[in-house]
């Protein structure tokens, strides 16, 4: 495999000349992974960019966890990683191999030099990021509904199955959140004037 020829085909370095393709090429390593193998994980720290061969691969958030979450997958000329390069944050998911996969990643690639080269290369980025926030809304959308019924005075949520059930609960069970309680100012001098007249 000519991987130059290859990276021209992947709709990030598509509009990029030759001399930098090959030029990438050359920092690319190659990887083979197995199904079910871990590719990389949600929270870690890398900067690597993944491109994918031939295989499949899906983003998984919270994996092996109650409310583990699909993301999407990933097929042959398709890339993940590119978050870690853009906001030099965490794994924000973990991407595990569901077929046999072949990869290449590219490690400490310096993504900002290469858009001040190619700035064709920004809005294909920005493109690629706005169709993952659309799927992530439509995930919280099947997970929590468009349309919460909620009791006006307690604020529990009926479900599908009619039954009522508190809304931390509720939004727990449904999604990843979780909860710290506290008392706002509002509530705090309604139920506590003696501690908070001076407030």
């Amino acid at each position: 495999m000519n991987r130059a020829d290859f990276l021209a085909k992947v709709s990030v370095f598509s509009h990029m000349k030759k001399e930098d393709l090959e030029r990438i090429a050359k920092q690319t390593r190659y990887h083979e992974f197995q199904e079910g193998d871990v590719i990389i994980s949600e929270g870690e720290r890398d900067n690597r960019l993944f491109i994918v061969v031939s295989g499949q691969v899906e983003a998984v958030k919270g994996l092996g966890e109650k409310n583990e979450r699909h993301l999407g997958a990933f097929g042959p000329n398709g890339y993940f990683g590119e978050m870690a390069l853009i906001d030099d944050l965490a794994r924000s998911a973990s991407v595990i191999a569901r077929r046999p996969t072949r990869i290449l990643s590219l490690e400490r690639w310096d993504l900002r030099k290469e858009i001040e080269k190619s700035p064709v290369m920004a809005m294909e980025l920005l493109q690629m990021l706005s169709r993952r926030v659309r799927a992530t809304e439509e995930i919280m959308i099947d997970m929590l509904g468009v349309l919460l019924p909620i009791c006006a005075n307690c604020k529990k949520i009926r479900g599908d199955d009619g039954s009522w059930t508190p809304i931390e609960q509720y939004i727990s069970e449904h999604s990843e959140a979780e909860f710290s309680h506290g008392i706002c100012p509002e509530c705090a001098k309604r139920l506590y004037p003696e501690f908070t007249e001076h407030l």
